[in-house]
């Protein structure tokens, strides 16, 4: 019985270091993709930004003394209203699809968890 013991605490300390192992991976993945996106999207989204803003300021003064001038404001309005829709649709399927933060230990912990359970009921097997 003490060797049956013994032989699951060292399983226990083993797997415990292998699953350190696992969350540390998954969070240094995790955060680098993180931070590229993050970076990548600041980029673009001030870049965009500022080619809105001086492209709408262009219009607006080119049709200031037209009887226009109200139209494009208003379609100015309603482009950035649909761009602002689509962007919040586009960013709810990008997360639906992005994998969980700690995926592979989760899934590896699910194994193990099953392996332990087959070892521990085959050990009450024999004993039984």
């Amino acid at each position: 019985m003490i060797d049956r013991l013994s032989t699951t605490a060292a399983i226990a300390v083993r797997q415990a270091g292998a699953y350190t192992d696992l969350i540390l991976s998954d969070l240094e993945v995790s955060s680098g993709l993180v931070r590229r996106r993050v970076a990548c999207g600041i980029v673009a989204v001030l870049a965009v930004h500022l080619a809105l803003v001086m492209t709408c300021a262009l219009l607006v003064a080119l049709s200031w003394s037209s009887p226009y001038r109200l139209w494009i404001i208003v379609g100015l309005i309603l482009a950035f209203a649909f761009i602002a829709a689509v962007s919040v649709w586009r960013l709810t399927v990008l997360e639906a699809g992005a994998p969980g933060v700690l995926q592979q230990t989760a899934r590896e912990w699910a194994k193990d968890r099953r392996l332990l359970e087959q070892l521990l009921a085959q050990q009450r097997a024999e004993a039984g």
